[in-house]
């Protein structure tokens, strides 16, 4: 009786072997170099945002009047004075003072945003 070869034999291992090694092996190393690529390309859109945002020394006229945060928060619009930021402040602080009422969260909030907007009015208005 002849013998009979058994199934895999050694072509049909290696080619099996081969086959799962690229069936796993090419999604591995796409999404490996994905990765790197995608990282590498966030770095150089930091260093470009960098270059970009040093690149304009000042803020150009037409954004000056775009009306901030902080000035919104407190019911103004982009060129006003710093009396007027303060009167805003003193209005809306009796309302949200935690002694009357108020929320203690809210009041601390419109107290950073006042500052905030003390200190872009006072930036801007040597400009004005």
């Amino acid at each position: 009786m002849p013998v009979r070869p058994t199934w895999p034999d050694s072509i049909d291992s290696s080619t099996i072997l081969f086959f799962t090694v690229v069936m796993f092996g090419l999604p591995i190393l796409g999404y490996l170099f994905a990765v790197i690529d995608f990282r590498s390309y966030l770095r150089s859109l930091r260093r470009a945002l960098i270059v970009v945002a040093h690149y304009v020394p000042e803020m150009p006229r037409w954004a000056r009047y775009e009306t901030p945060r902080c000035l919104k928060a407190l019911g103004l619009q982009a060129p006003c004075t710093e009396d007027e930021v303060k009167q805003a402040y003193r209005h809306l602080a009796q309302e949200l003072h935690p002694d009357r009422g108020g929320d203690i969260r809210r009041f601390r909030l419109l107290a950073q945003q006042f500052e905030q907007a003390l200190h872009y009015v006072r930036e801007q208005q040597p400009d004005l």
